[in-house]
């Protein structure tokens, strides 16, 4: 266990490079010698951080981080599925469902292959014929269980599919009921998918997804209605039959299910082959991770920066513009990922954090956002680092998109002064990384993906905090189940409370 002492020796060293360097401008370090040596290039991606805000002196002093918070064994734990979720007394086991290796013989590495295969029947036999019976599978989910598979689906599904897959999580159930209204019963598929089997908005969906098919089909609904969740008492108690319940491990946060069954209806989308390759690729981002020195790191030094950014420069957001549209939604994925993971205030021994921990994560699709919210970014009073995710393919459309993102990175970090019209100067000095994909093939994104799950990783790891549990989101569900069958009760709660704090 990392002594306190330690991280605030961290923290000091940080915070005294900053007042040495408060007044330096990105467009005083750039040049050709920087571009290079600034960059680390793989098969899959480059990292260029040549446009962020720090100098040689403060990323070597950076660097010697990892060494102090004995960084090499965390990331020895993680890659064994070792007890890290330690509030929750849960092991950690993503890494374990993309491990192409079958070099682990352990119980939860079995019981991945089993679900694998599973899943993969169950592909065979859905698409075996050229004319599937079924045309729409409709996908009850939310959050990590949604979110990931949502963006498979709009990366690689293919439009002229004759299966339609559809994503259904609004509480007011609006957007499941034009889902039901263009789906034929006889031939839709329901994939209930929740890690704990009792999240409100999935059951209030399921609940009526059910009724819909069994009011029209009868008991034969069950056939059509499958389940993905940790909790195999809770899909066995809603009704779903044991042939059709795929179970995933307790040791996978939904935040990190992507890679394992829950990302079902996606591979009905871009197919098992695709899918596979996708797990391949962030294996491929693991070794890396595992065994690249720390200054030829991607998730490293990307944690590194983020920590300097927040707790040296004082910039506590980050913005992520991705120039490829089928990866609008990136930015919600990698947001969720990042800001429930490490958007905690206490470490794992119980102590206040002694580190900014967390950015606001945000962003959006670059062109559309350089025509909203660009304009606060180059010209606001506040600073953003951000991220820029880019494809420089041989594509025109490709090619053309990724200029226009250089373009928007020059002017956010380089700037412009124009003398005469302030009015029209633009200061930049935004700490900018630029994430280059040679391709947007499944190996690829998973490499992604992958990437920026281990820089949240190493940040909890800089900071003492657990990135695997969600103790602010449990409060939330707990006092909706106290107060939902009842809703005057808590307006009775705020009304004692305003009453309480007048009377003082």
């Amino acid at each position: 266990m990392l002594k306190g002492t330690t991280r605030n020796e961290i923290l000091e060293s940080i915070k005294l490079l900053a007042n040495k360097h408060d007044s330096i401008h990105i467009k005083d370090l750039v040049n050709k010698e920087r571009l290079s040596n600034f960059q680390i290039n793989t098969n899959q991606l480059s990292y260029d951080y040549s446009k962020q805000r720090l100098t040689q002196e403060v990323l070597d002093e950076l660097l010697l981080i990892p060494e102090k918070i004995d960084l090499r064994r965390a990331i020895f734990n993680i890659s064994e599925g070792g007890l890290l979720n330690t509030t929750e007394d849960r092991h950690v086991s993503h890494m374990l469902h993309r491990d192409t290796s079958n070099s682990k013989d352990t119980a939860e590495f079995k019981e991945i292959s089993k679900q694998t295969d599973k899943v993969k029947e169950f592909i065979k036999d859905i698409q075996k014929t050229p004319e599937s019976y079924i045309n729409a599978i409709i996908s009850i989910s939310i959050g990590g269980s949604r979110l990931g598979p949502e963006l498979l689906s709009e990366v690689y599904g293919n439009p002229s599919s004759k299966i339609k897959v559809y994503y259904c999580s609004s509480y007011d159930l609006n957007e499941l009921k034009e889902v039901l209204f263009v789906c034929n019963p006889a031939r839709t598929i329901i994939v209930i998918s929740s890690k704990s089997f009792s999240t409100p908005e999935v059951i209030v969906n399921a609940n009526k997804a059910k009724n819909w098919l069994e009011n029209l089909v009868g008991e034969s609904c069950w056939d059509q209605i499958f389940g993905i969740s940790s909790n195999k008492k809770g899909m066995t108690e809603f009704g779903i039959k044991d042939t059709n319940q795929f179970e995933i491990l307790d040791s996978v946060g939904g935040r990190y299910s992507i890679w394992s069954s829950i990302s079902l209806p996606a591979i009905i989308d871009m197919g098992w082959k695709n899918f596979e390759e996708f797990k391949e690729g962030a294996f491929e981002a693991d070794n890396h991770f595992m065994k690249s020195a720390w200054s030829e790191n991607i998730p490293v030094l990307m944690a590194l920066i983020s920590c300097w950014n927040m707790n040296g420069l004082g910039i506590n957001n980050l913005g992520i513009f991705t120039y490829e549209y089928k990866i609008r939604s990136l930015v919600k994925y990698l947001s969720q990922m990042g800001m429930e993971s490490n958007g905690k205030s206490f470490s794992n021994e119980n102590n206040k954090s002694l580190f900014q921990t967390c950015p606001l994560m945000w962003g959006g699709y670059g062109p559309e956002a350089q025509h909203s919210v660009f304009q606060w970014l180059l010209q606001g009073t506040e600073y953003s680092a951000c991220d820029f995710i880019g494809i420089k393919g041989d594509a025109e459309a490709s090619s053309s998109s990724y200029e226009m993102l250089l373009t928007q990175v020059a002017a956010l970090s380089l700037g412009e002064e124009n003398l005469g019209f302030k009015y029209m100067s633009v200061e930049g000095n935004n700490p900018i990384s630029l994430l280059k994909l040679k391709n947007l093939n499944p190996r690829s994104l998973g490499f992604l993906i992958a990437s920026y799950e281990h820089k949240v990783f190493v940040e909890s790891q800089i900071y003492g905090i657990n990135a695997f549990d969600q103790w602010g989101v449990e409060l939330g569900k707990k006092l909706y189940k106290k107060y939902d069958s009842n809703p005057t009760l808590m307006e009775s709660f705020f009304s004692k409370l305003f009453l309480n704090k007048k009377s003082k």
